[in-house]
């Protein structure tokens, strides 16, 4: 990763591809310099070198046509941020125009060539977060932002960049600080009269620094340590039409295009592995799994075993089941309660008449039918519901990033606590507090190492 602040960067910032608009910025001490060669303002008496406040101003770039060696200018609007106002808290500009690839790469190659180089993937939330303009979760936030896959993944990564994750771990340090101090200053007049901490003071301030960390660390924990989609699990008895559901949800609501489908069958038992399907549920992707009906088998020895095994894999990292119950054999006094995040979708609609509908309806979510569609939609409908309201408020490469120095913030914290209760000295005490305050200083990023930048921005596209 390029660390030279000094130099002036440029990079398209908007996806590949055509599109109404595009944006090419530029960031860097020479960016008023290296605009003022190639940018043509509409107005003839405006100078750039003379602008000394947030300003749009129309105009056009010229750029170069390499077949005929001649020039035409490409209109657009410059938005132009001149002192540390910007991002990055250097003059900085955007200029928006036609949001054609080839316009935009010549747009570029006219920016480099009066004195910009190409920035690196992240560089511009690079110089933000160096710059103090945000910090480390808060640039995460930024590359949960472009890499959200459902509205769920978006929310959570607009709550971080907001502040979200950074405002309770800044309002945490800060207490912890003042402690520190307090104890110190106790340290320094150890031979005074004078109390500045009770033990009954200090133990509550250090337990509730300590639940502060460990709500925070459930946060992430949540949130888990991978990109992988959530997980729908079809669970339920040998026949119930799983395997059909699965086909005909896959039919209805696949986000790509896949052969994937499942062997139906009446013979109970056809489903030995488990099948997955990306499903987007109104907005929200989600992977889909059919798995083997669930019976008592020894999985030690058969084929029906291992599917059982592979089957319970599944079901334990799922983020909700869809629990299948047959509507034409089910008792109407069964008990169809169970886990949850659990759906209890009620199968086979097609095959029941009223009266054991009305009386199963009340025991379930939702009646399905794989032959005539009936209650998909609903189905699903419930599905994207489960799935957006299981957020949480740090994106996922914070999690993995924040959990271990979160886990020895609480740790030391808790000793802490431990040596107040087991009358240790304050000193040490002390000492403990400044281990759990240089891990949340890890955590925000005041305490950081070019190699973890590398791996934090390397993730980034040109032009974030």
């Amino acid at each position: 990763m390029v660390l030279a602040v000094d130099e002036t960067i440029v990079a398209i910032g908007t996806p590949a591809g055509p599109a109404a608009r595009g944006v090419v910025r530029i960031s860097g001490p020479q960016t008023l310099a290296c605009l003022s060669r190639c940018f043509i303002p509409d107005e003839a008496d405006c100078s750039l070198a003379a602008i000394n406040a947030c300003c749009v101003l129309p105009g056009a770039i010229p750029i170069e046509h390499t077949s005929s060696l001649t020039k035409s200018n490409v209109p657009g609007d410059l938005f132009l941020w001149p002192n540390q106002q910007s991002y990055t808290r250097q003059p900085s500009a955007e200029f928006h125009t036609i949001g054609s690839p080839p316009l935009l790469d010549a747009v570029l190659a006219s920016l480099c060539g009066c004195g910009a180089r190409l920035a690196e993937p992240g560089e511009f939330t690079l110089r933000a977060f160096l710059a103090g303009r945000i910090d480390l979760p808060q640039a995460e936030a930024v590359l949960g932002v472009v890499d959200a896959r459902s509205q769920a993944d978006l929310d959570t990564a607009l709550h971080q960049l907001a502040g979200g994750l950074s405002q309770p771990l800044a309002t945490l340090r800060e207490q912890l600080v003042y402690l520190l101090a307090e104890l110190e200053a106790g340290l320094d007049f150890a031979e005074e009269v004078i109390t500045f901490l009770s033990a009954e003071q200090l133990t509550q301030r250090l337990l509730e620094g300590q639940q502060t960390v460990d709500h925070i660390r459930q946060q992430l924990s949540e949130r888990g340590t991978t990109n992988n989609l959530p997980k729908v699990v079809l669970t339920g008895p040998p026949n119930v039409g799983k395997s059909s559901l699965f086909n005909a949800l896959v039919h209805q609501f696949e986000a790509k295009p896949s052969d994937t489908q499942a062997l139906v069958s009446p013979r109970a038992g056809t489903t030995r592995d488990y099948l997955t399907a990306t499903i987007n549920c109104g907005g929200t992707l989600c992977d889909l799994v059919d798995t083997a009906g669930q019976e008592s088998v020894d999985e030690r020895l058969t084929i029906a075993g291992a599917a059982q095994k592979m089957s319970g894999g599944q079901t334990s990292q799922a983020s909700l089941l869809i629990a299948c119950v047959d509507a034409t054999c089910v008792d109407a006094d069964a008990d169809l309660q169970g886990s949850s995040p659990r759906i209890i979708a009620l199968t086979k609609g097609d095959l029941i008449d009223e009266t054991t509908r009305k009386s199963l309806q009340r025991k379930t979510d939702v009646t399905c039918s794989s032959v005539t569609g009936e209650g998909l939609s609903d189905l699903f409908r419930l599905v994207g519901q489960h799935l957006r309201q299981d957020t949480t408020h740090a994106v996922a490469a914070t999690a993995a990033r924040c959990g271990d120095s979160l886990r020895l913030a609480s740790a030391s914290l808790a000793e802490a606590l431990n040596l107040v209760q087991r009358g240790g000295g304050e000193e040490l005490v002390a000492a403990e507090l400044r281990t759990a305050l240089h891990e949340l200083a890890c955590v925000v990023g005041a305490v950081v190492t070019d190699d973890l930048l590398d791996r934090i921005f390397s993730q980034f596209c040109i032009g974030k």
